[in-house]
Parts: C-alpha cells; sequence; structure tokens
C-alpha cells in the first residue's frame, strides 16, 4: 500500500495475513530523498552496525551503506539505507517477480506482484512533488 506521513510517502510490502510491513520504500520530494527499510534475520550483523545491503530484482542490483537497528521480533534486525531520489532507483521494483535483500548472513526473498499494481502511484507521488530542476540548489 501507499501511504503519506507528513511530506514522506511510503510503499509498505507485507506478507498475506501479517500486520507489519517487511520491507518499505519512502520518498521524501521535498529532501530529494528515497529510504529503503527491511525487516529481516539478524545472521550477523547486530543493531548499531553499518551493513553492505543489496537489493535485486531480476538483472536490476542496487548495493547500499545500511544502518541496522533492533527488530520487533527476536532474531531480527530492522536495517535503513537513504540515497538520492531519482526515477531510475524505482525501477527496481518494475521488472522482476521478487525481491532480493541481501546483508551479511542473511538472505530475505519479497514478492513484488502486489506492489507491482502501486508502484505507478508511487512513482508519481514522489516524482511529481520534486522541485523543478531550477529549484534544486
Amino acid at each position: 500500500m501507499v501511504v503519506k506521513v507528513d511530506e514522506t510517502y511510503v510503499l509498505r510490502f507485507g506478507l498475506p495475513r501479517t500486520a507489519d510491513p517487511v520491507f518499505a520504500v519512502s520518498c521524501q520530494p521535498g529532501a530529494q530523498l528515497i529510504q529503503f527499510t527491511a525487516e529481516v534475520a539478524s545472521g550477523k550483523v547486530k543493531a548499531g552496525d553499518g551493513v553492505a545491503l543489496s537489493l535485486a530484482a531480476g538483472k536490476r542490483r542496487l548495493e547500499l551503506a545500511a544502518s541496522a537497528f533492533r527488530g520487533s521480533a527476536e532474531g531480527k534486525v530492522v536495517v535503513e539505507a537513504a540515497v538520492a531520489l531519482d526515477g531510475r532507483v524505482l525501477d527496481l521494483f518494475s521488472d522482476a517477480d521478487n525481491l532480493v535483500v541481501r546483508l551479511p548472513g542473511a538472505t530475505e526473498t519479497y514478492p513484488l506482484a502486489g506492489a507491482k499494481s502501486k508502484l505507478p502511484d508511487f512513482r508519481r507521488v514522489c516524482l511529481t512533488a520534486m522541485p523543478a530542476p531550477a529549484d534544486r540548489r
């Protein structure tokens, strides 16, 4: 689902019959940022660690520097990474059936079927709310 909180738009990925999202992408058009958040098995990562995060879907891959935080369940961590807002980053979600999230000691796979229907709306609100090029200084 796509939700708006203040000046942030969030695309939340959840597994069927679960209340909390397992993965979320949020954009802040005014700040020109897009943030990825995932709750995954902790593996070798502890809360407070800096970690290499890899997102892959089909032939597309995005490598990010992320921070780890305590997850909501035992054996889980939440990892967060932010990059400059760019439409090409959102292309990661459009061409494949699954998103693979990797970090040291853990790999999670999330189906993208439900998210694909919301991606055009998410892309529109994130990219059309961006300041015009002359305003970006």
